[in-house]
């Protein structure tokens, strides 16, 4: 969780899981999505309160230990890797006060994610020894922070549309910001003249 700010939120094509790819750039810069965003810092957000939403349909099943983070540091003159931290989130219940935001029909559903507690006081470190480097020295390193969602089809049988929502809500945000709205995951780019699988793979 490092950088001063969140730039951007992409959905990567992934046949094995719902990929989210959160790009943590050194620098302030516009955002697409929501200007809320600019008030999210990786560098000094507490770790103890950041969340992840993920809402979708009944159709698809989120396993309860289905999502992880994934935080790369790099050299940006040359992309050498100084530091990557791989995290298991963990399902944890919707804050009450969120509920309300979260309007779905009986077809839909949401699943929160956290970072464990016995990992919150490792990325505390993290962030520390980050923010006691130089400003030239923090300048010259780039990072992403990723976040990776499993998920399968209830019905092997089900061919249709499965779309999802994803949120972000951290100790800087007061609610859930969309990071990605009803994206199908079926809308999965196929390299040409190869034929392409299913993407979303049955419940086993």
């Amino acid at each position: 969780m490092f950088g001063p700010m969140l730039q951007r939120a992409i959905l990567s094509p992934c046949l094995k899981s719902l990929f989210v790819a959160f790009l943590v750039l050194l620098g302030k810069t516009g955002l697409a999505h929501s200007a809320d965003l600019d008030a999210f810092n990786p560098a000094k957000t507490d770790p103890e309160h950041f969340l992840i939403a993920v809402q979708h349909s009944q159709r698809l099943k989120v396993p309860v230990n289905g999502a992880r983070m994934k935080v790369v540091m790099r050299e940006k003159s040359t992309g050498r890797v100084l530091k990557q931290k791989e995290i298991f989130l963990t399902r944890t219940s919707l804050p009450a006060k969120s509920a309300e935001q979260f309007h779905h029909d009986q077809d839909e559903t949401v699943s929160i994610f956290r970072i464990p507690e016995v990992q919150i006081d490792e990325l505390r470190s993290l962030q520390a020894k980050f923010l006691s480097l130089p400003e030239s020295r923090r300048n010259a390193i780039s990072g992403s922070l990723m976040i990776d969602v499993a998920g399968c089809k209830v019905d092997p049988e089900d061919n249709g549309q499965m779309l999802i929502s994803t949120y972000l809500k951290t100790s800087e945000l007061p609610e859930f910001v969309v990071l990605a709205s009803d994206y199908d995951l079926r809308n999965v780019p196929s390299k040409p003249g190869v034929q392409q699988d299913d993407p979303i793979k049955p419940c086993h």
